[in-house]
């Protein structure tokens, strides 16, 4: 199996990216936040219970798999439920939390293990999959990433107010980078790329650059 790991901060690119990336290689996609981001929905849909034994029963007994951009639980298609701001505030705590990302992890691991995919989120080079072929590390300003979330919310037809979004990237950017469990950071072997003043084919086209030469490199060094 081949995977390529996109990593970066919220409102980085990373979901346009790597749908893009996966369409133009035939692989499959896979974005991890939804599947926190789904949680998240549970959990507040369940009144905001204790993160207790039984809670973490009730996600570890759900069946989670993919299409496109939306997250299929237990047979049922989610995507714009996770995407509201009320969601947007909780899933970096929710993130944060050891059992849920043991949980996350390991589903995440169970969809992939048949093809090849792209997959994005905050830790997959650095723990979910530590040995993928290829490491992205995308990032942007602050002011960039709200303006990218601001246009995916509005075209979604979700209200949004552009300071609450600053806010709200500011908020999970510090809670990604200091928790103590897999916090966000690029992994050693990550090409870091800034994409201010880049649009998404010119993303989408460095990234499958460096896949060919990459994958040329393996040819040619297994024909030696």
């Amino acid at each position: 199996m081949i995977y390529i790991a996109i990593d970066g901060p919220a409102g980085s690119g990373k979901s346009s990216v790597a749908s893009e990336l996966a369409k133009r290689l035939g692989f499959g996609y896979l974005n991890t936040g939804n599947i926190y981001r789904a949680i998240s929905f549970f959990w507040i849909q369940k009144g905001q219970p204790e993160f207790s034994k039984e809670f973490f029963e009730f996600i570890r007994e759900k069946n989670f798999s993919v299409v496109d951009d939306s997250v299929i639980v237990d047979g049922k298609r989610y995507n714009n439920e996770l995407r509201t701001l009320e969601v947007g505030r909780v899933v970096s705590k929710i993130a944060e939390i050891p059992e849920i990302r043991e949980i996350v992890t390991r589903k995440s691991r169970e969809i992939v293990k048949d093809g090849n995919f792209v997959v994005e989120g905050r830790d997959i080079g650095t723990v979910v999959l530590p040995d993928a072929f290829l490491k992205i590390f995308l990032t942007a300003s602050i002011e960039e990433r709200a303006r990218r979330r601001y246009k995916e919310l509005i075209s979604r037809g979700i209200k949004a107010n552009f300071e609450d979004i600053i806010n709200e990237i500011r908020e999970r950017d510090y809670i990604d980078s200091s928790r103590t469990i897999s916090p966000l950071k690029a992994a050693d072997d990550a090409i870091t790329i800034t994409t201010d003043g880049l649009d998404l084919e010119e993303v989408v086209e460095r990234i499958f650059s460096i896949y060919t030469e990459r994958m040329k490199s393996v040819r040619d060094n297994s024909c030696k």
